[in-house]
């Protein structure tokens, strides 16, 4: 499975680097103009056109009923009833489009997310590094290797019960850097720590092989099964987009921008919504 997330995950540097040398919102607009089509063709190839089509329409005229008939307290009531028995009918032939959706349109969330909600460490930052092992392993058989440009501020913090280390780092240089975890005479296991530069996909940590974690972070490789260690985190810190001086969400440009795209394009394309 990791292979092709790997392929889906490089597909994307490939993609959002093209716009690297730009602001941050430059490849995020991109790659949300390009969702909003792919939407919408999954929606004209998976839906009943014809069914949507006429469903508007009998709302169109229900809704017309209403007006012309003010005076009349039981056409209201029954043109009301058939608005909403057929925005019903309307809602469920739009079901199995929404259910196709949200496969790819989670993917794509998953990867802008590790690229569009946190940004690097600077120099002088800090983050709290916690490890997780496997219940029957002794935290205190773990330690850790720091690499030039971080620092090790604080001893391991051994939570016995829980399985639990942890590390205060402190970032001293801009860089990729990789701290190596020890345990039982084992091979050691890495975590990198992205420090500078400029957007790149950050992994705030790394788990256990399962498909559930291989796909929701697919910036750096799963731990094997058979690791006693669980998993690996740090904490990066949230990034802010700026859009004319205004901080926002990247979820929010997102979802503004593929909607109005798939939106604005619908009649060009043929296509009822």
């Amino acid at each position: 499975m990791w292979p092709l997330v790997h392929a889906v995950t490089a597909f994307f540097d490939g993609l959002i680097g093209l716009f690297g040398g730009m602001h941050p919102l430059v490849g995020l607009t991109v790659v949300s103009i390009l969702t909003g089509g792919i939407m919408l063709v999954i929606f004209r190839y998976t839906s009943n056109q014809k069914a949507i089509a006429a469903a508007k329409a009998r709302i169109k005229a229900y809704i017309l009923e209403v007006r012309l008939f003010q005076d009349d307290l039981g056409l209201q009531m029954a043109a009301q009833r058939r608005i909403l028995l057929t925005n019903l009918n309307y809602m469920r032939h739009a079901l199995i489009p929404m259910f196709v959706m949200l496969i790819p349109v989670l993917v794509i969330l998953i990867q802008l997310d590790v690229r569009y909600a946190r940004r690097p460490f600077e120099p002088g930052e800090r983050t709290i590094v916690k490890v997780r092992l496997n219940g029957d392993t002794d935290p205190s058989a773990l330690s850790m290797r720091v690499p030039e440009g971080l620092v090790a501020e604080t001893p391991p913090l051994r939570i016995a019960g829980d399985g639990e280390v942890d590390w205060r780092i402190r970032v001293e240089k801009e860089g990729v850097h990789e701290l190596a975890f020890d345990l039982d005479g084992g091979d050691p296991v890495m975590k990198r720590v992205v420090a500078g530069g400029g957007l790149t996909k950050l992994a705030q940590g790394r788990y256990t092989d399962n498909i559930l974690s291989i796909w929701t972070h697919p910036a750096e490789p799963p731990l094997p099964g058979d690791s006693k260690i669980r998993s690996i985190e740090i904490n990066y810190p949230d990034r802010d987009l700026s859009v004319w001086g205004f901080g926002m969400h990247w979820l929010l440009v997102f979802f503004v921008v593929s909607v109005a795209f798939g939106f604005s394009i619908k009649g060009l394309v043929g296509v009822e919504v």
